[in-house]
């Protein structure tokens, strides 16, 4: 009777062992090691960190400003057409108009007003092309060296067709911003000339270049 009793209290003592001593060995065993991943040679690269660098610059691009943009500072003068024929002479004639009934310093005020609002337009399609052509460059560059490394074929081809898509893209928003300059420099030099046969001779009215540091 009493070896009864004594294995009923002896019982859960054991069991209590042996699951102190199945956690301590799992708790004694050393965390899995995480198997390295495939990026971990082309993260630790110098020139996939250039590649990084180079993607990271396309968030900077800076954005065309549109006619919509400008709206506040559109002044008494008539806003430039960017669609269709242009309206270069329909400017002038408003600016001969203007000047009839207000102070030279007025009309250089309302002409300069008008000249910003395409002039920031302008600067800002030259540097976005001028941006694109160099982080288009960098692209290529950065992939040539990273498949030359890698060694790996396909992953070669994938980065090339991705390549391709983005000249394509970049391609386009070129010429729409090429069109743009050209209307804005086209109108900048009529508008030039009819303010000069009006007597109206003002030094800081330039036409940006499509270098982005020549004015003429």
């Amino acid at each position: 009777m009493c070896t009864y009793q004594i294995r009923l209290r002896c019982l859960p003592a054991i069991g209590v062992l042996l699951v102190c001593s199945t956690l301590g060995f799992a708790q004694s065993q050393p965390a899995p090691a995480k198997p390295p991943t495939e990026n971990a040679p082309e993260t630790a690269s110098p020139l996939a960190a250039a590649a990084r660098s180079t993607k990271e610059k396309a968030a900077h691009v800076k954005k065309v400003v549109t006619d919509e943009d400008m709206e506040a500072t559109a002044g008494p003068l008539p806003r430039l057409k960017m669609d269709g024929a242009e309206n270069a002479d329909d400017v002038m004639t408003a600016i001969a108009a203007y000047k009839s009934s207000h102070t030279p310093e007025q009309t250089e005020s309302a002409v300069h007003i008008w000249y910003d609002r395409y002039d920031q337009m302008l600067a800002a399609a030259i540097q976005q092309n001028l941006d694109v052509k160099v982080l288009r460059d960098a692209n290529y560059s950065n992939g040539y060296e990273l498949c030359q490394q890698s060694q790996d074929y396909q992953q070669c081809q994938n980065r090339q067709m991705a390549e391709l898509r983005g000249a394509r893209n970049d391609q386009l928003e070129m010429a729409k911003n090429t069109n743009l300059e050209v209307r804005i420099q086209h109108a900048f030099m009529k508008v030039r000339n009819g303010l000069m046969q009006n007597g109206l001779r003002y030094d800081w009215f330039k036409v940006r270049t499509t270098n982005g540091i020549d004015t003429f």
